[in-house]
């Protein structure tokens, strides 16, 4: 019985040791298993349970002028989110949510959705809230002790102090980053590295009882600085404006301001654009053209042509547009024929308004049909005479040509560091027959973009050098360290400086005196220009003819030594004229005169311009009558006592205002006598007039002229009045300003 009993024992001992081992084995198994094999993906998994990591995000450089103008920032904004595990009852979440959908603008049923989220810690309600908004927030927050249950995180969002200057060449930013423009050419560079911070939270987002966190800072985007110059931009823009209003373009217009030695874009800008800080609005004049095609706002039509004109804005049409130059090619066709001797500055070209090329089905006419006759290369550039340019080309020939119409950068893109560079459309070499040649050579049936032409002639302009155009200055650290800089990129000389030199004089003297450019001109300085008008031959009408026409000029100054050249573009101008002589040339004009001072560069009057000038009236108000009178004269201005006493107490014109300085008369009112009590003239109706006729009628009645556009308004059949201010009609006292605008309309291209 014992013995039994003790071996029964002796067996339960031993199975139960047996299964003892067996299940430790199993337990050393599993933790081995977990600890060892499995370790890194289970100890990440309970990590990924109890911490929470947060992303501190970084901020992304700023975009730059080239004298440190920011023109793209950063400013705060904040998200609002909730708690749900912190909402009390179904009765809060309602409370909650109605509330914030009153403050921020946001959907009450969204957010009263995401407050049921009973284990959720962060629901996010809006985010880029403005300080406004978030203000109120913190008011209801407050009032309300809702601290666990709503709460607000500063982050930063993208902003743009000008609004849309310079919109087509900075570009926006996007979900994923920049989106056009330098946001997304430097991208890598603005963009900067988001910190981390990990914090430990348990299952219902609550924090722990422990401290366990970690913090990796944020490394902020560098700045990107540019060549643009914001000043130059704001006048770019302005007379891109104003062309776009006064040419109807139905097509808008595109400009360009380079720097003709480094290739540094100084501005560049269409109209209409857009504003950078609503990118995805269209701005008034494309909603006019939306409207007025007459689709339901709820169709699929009117959503599929708003966004083609939201595409359309913000394409940068100065390097992804194509057209035909036209006659502003001519400087490269002539630069081609005085490099190679080909042409004889004094050899004699005769006009008889067409001529034929063998295997082109009509006569290519010049804009001057009945001809221009007998007359020097020069003045047949300063012309733009069709018949002239094309025996000029076929002296060349077309292997020449061909060469170099490589060689100035027609047969590839410019290179310039802005995405969606477009590429010309040309014929191949062999394609590059007689008729060809023929029409290239004044600037016809073949395309190209505005950054190339500009391109092209700026190396006219600087002594034959082909530089790459840039919108890159540097980038700079946080610490002002530079990361890159852009150096000039000088790809090739292509005519020699001789010849450069040679032909600005030409193309400066056509503006000077009676050539096709006059309207380019800016009284003291010297302006080298060339107008163009090329018709659109990929639009035709009914009868299959084109009757859309593109109006360009480009110049460059001073043309005795070139710092910038200029192009403006007219895409349609619908108005009274087409040509670029009247579209564009005098808005370069416009342009120059205000450019060329601030640049610190000196104008220079001849004699004959120093007639022309004008002078800023000073403010004489509290002079003595006789202080005053010995001032007025060394202005070299004319003037008149109303009334009596001894001090000046007002006058006409005001202090400040510029008079023409031949007839510039001032009147100073003594005593009790002021303008009002003075006789009042009625203003004439001068529109039409020529210069000297305007001038005559204007200071007989009494008035002070100011003259706007053309101040060579002598030069060939003399400019006219195309516009005045005040009316005719209106009545003004003795002495006050009547502005006009002149400019010469026989100009053709």
């Amino acid at each position: 019985m014992y013995g039994r009993l003790t071996k029964y024992i002796k067996t339960r001992s031993t199975w139960a040791l047996i299964i003892f081992v067996a299940m430790w084995a199993v337990i050393v198994g599993r933790l081995f298993w977990y600890q060892v094999i499995h370790h890194k993906e289970y100890q990440q998994s309970v990590s990924d349970q109890v911490q929470r990591m947060n992303t501190v995000a970084a901020d992304r450089g700023e975009i730059l002028d080239k004298n440190g103008v920011v023109l793209a920032t950063n400013v705060s904004v904040w998200r609002v989110f909730i708690s749900p595990v912190d909402i009390e009852d179904n009765e809060q979440a309602r409370f909650i949510s109605r509330n914030l959908a009153e403050i921020l603008n946001v959907d009450y049923e969204t957010i009263y959705n995401r407050a049921l989220r009973e284990n959720r810690a962060d629901e996010t309600v809006k985010k880029n809230v403005e300080k406004p908004e978030a203000d109120k927030v913190l008011a209801f927050i407050e009032e309300h002790k809702l601290n666990r249950q709503i709460h607000l995180e500063a982050t930063t969002k993208r902003y743009y102090p000008y609004d849309s200057l310079a919109a087509n060449v900075i570009g926006f930013m996007g979900t994923d980053g920049g989106s056009y423009g330098v946001e997304l050419q430097y991208d890598k560079y603005l963009t900067g590295t988001p910190g981390r911070y990990i914090t430990a939270k348990n299952g219902l987002g609550m924090d722990m009882p422990f401290k366990y966190d970690s913090y990796i800072t944020a490394e902020d985007g560098n700045d990107v600085v540019t060549t643009l110059d914001m000043r130059i931009q704001q006048l770019l823009e302005k007379q891109l404006k104003m062309t776009y209003q006064e040419s109807k373009s139905a097509g808008g217009v595109a400009g360009i301001v380079m720097d003709v030695n480094t290739g540094g874009i100084l501005a560049m800008g269409q109209y209409p654009t857009y504003d950078l800080n609503s990118p995805g609005k269209l701005n008034a004049e494309y909603l006019a053209k939306l409207e007025e095609m007459g689709l339901p706002t709820d169709s699929d039509k009117y959503s599929e042509e708003y966004n083609n004109l939201l595409f359309s804005s913000w394409n940068n049409k100065a390097v992804s547009w194509l057209y035909e130059p036209g006659s502003t090619f001519k400087v490269i066709t002539a630069s081609m024929a005085l490099e190679e001797n080909l042409i004889n500055p004094n050899h004699i070209y005769t006009c008889t308004g067409a001529i034929r090329v063998q295997g082109y089905g009509s006569p290519i006419h010049c804009h001057k049909r009945t001809g221009h006759g007998s007359m020097v290369f020069a003045r047949a550039l300063q012309q733009s005479c069709n018949p002239t340019l094309v025996q000029v080309g076929q002296s060349i020939g077309s292997n020449l040509f061909y060469d170099y119409f490589t060689a100035y950068g027609y047969t590839s893109k410019t290179g310039i560091d802005l995405r969606g560079e477009a590429s010309g459309l040309y014929v191949k070499r062999e394609g590059l027959n007689l008729v060809e040649l023929s029409v290239y050579s004044f600037g016809q049936t073949f395309k190209t973009s505005p950054i190339q032409q500009i391109t092209a002639i700026s190396a006219v302009a600087n002594g034959g050098y082909v530089v790459t155009p840039h919108v890159l200055n540097k980038v700079v650290d946080s610490k002002g360290n530079v990361v890159e800089s852009y150096d000039t990129n000088v790809k090739r000389q292509v005519i020699s400086k001789d010849t450069s030199t040679y032909l600005s004089n030409i193309l400066e003297e056509g503006v000077s005196s009676d050539g096709g450019a006059k309207n380019a001109y800016v009284l003291g300085y010297k302006v080298a220009a060339k107008t163009g008008t090329s018709q659109k031959r990929d639009i035709l009408n009914e009868a299959g003819e084109s009757y859309l026409y593109v109006g360009s000029c480009v110049a460059y100054a001073p043309a005795d030594d070139p710092q910038i050249a200029v192009l403006i573009v007219v895409d349609e101008p619908l108005g009274s004229s087409a040509y670029g002589s009247m579209v564009a040339a005098p808005y370069i004009s416009n342009l120059l005169e205000e450019v060329l001072p601030y640049m610190g560069i000196e104008s220079t009057y001849s004699e004959e311009e120093q007639k022309r000038a004008h002078v800023q009236v000073w403010d004489y108000t509290g002079f003595t009558a006789d202080k005053a009178e010995i001032n007025i004269k060394n202005q070299g201005l004319k003037y008149e006592f109303v009334g009596e006493g001894p001090v000046v107490v007002s006058q006409v014109p005001v202090g400040g205002s510029s008079v023409l300085l031949t007839t510039g008369k001032v009147i100073f009112y003594l005593g009790d006598a002021t303008p009002e009590t003075n006789k009042q003239i009625t203003v004439p109706d001068v529109v039409g007039m020529v210069a000297t006729v305007a001038n005559t009628t204007l200071t007989n009645k009494g008035f002070n002229i100011r003259i706007e556009g053309a101040m060579n308004f002598e030069e060939g059949v003399g400019a006219r009045v195309v516009s005045q201010y005040p009316a005719a009609g209106t009545l003004m006292p003795d002495g006050s300003i009547v502005t006009v605008q002149f400019m010469h309309t026989d100009g053709t291209d």
